[in-house]
């Protein structure tokens, strides 16, 4: 069976490309050791090696696409591009969290309580959109 790799997946892949080579391209200036993992209150509670920092969340965006697309393969969803744009949002939010990571541990300052908020609206945006086109597909 061949794989098809359809906009959404390209798009998805770029993201995860662009993750990657985003630390490589900032390897030189990155901490030995990056905090990973916040606080509510923003503060670091965890912290990994570089190397470990700047390939796992590439690495766990690509299982997650993997994850996703072969969900949408045991139970599709009614309107095919639902599946697509889910895929390329989460690659997007993930590479965003990674973002933010690397700033903070570039010493820049980062507003958690505002990066939370843009979290929460991709979640009502993400389920809405799913939820309409779902919907729409279903009285179809």
């Amino acid at each position: 069976m061949a794989l098809r790799l359809d906009r959404y997946d390209w798009l998805s892949l770029a993201l995860i490309v662009a993750t990657l080579l985003s630390g490589l391209a900032l390897w030189e200036q990155l901490p030995a050791e990056m905090a990973v993992h916040f606080s509510a209150s923003g503060e670091p509670d965890n912290v990994t090696s570089k190397p470990v920092a700047v390939v796992s969340l590439p690495a766990l965006m690509l299982a997650t696409m993997l994850f996703i697309e072969g969900a949408g393969r045991i139970d599709p969803p009614e309107d095919p591009s639902v599946l697509g744009v889910v895929t390329a949002a989460t690659m997007a939010l993930m590479a965003a969290v990674q973002g933010l990571l690397f700033a903070w541990n570039l010493g820049h300052e980062v507003p958690f309580g505002l990066f939370m908020a843009g979290v929460a609206v991709w979640m009502v945006v993400v389920v809405g959109y799913t939820v309409a086109r779902e919907g729409r597909a279903g009285l179809a």
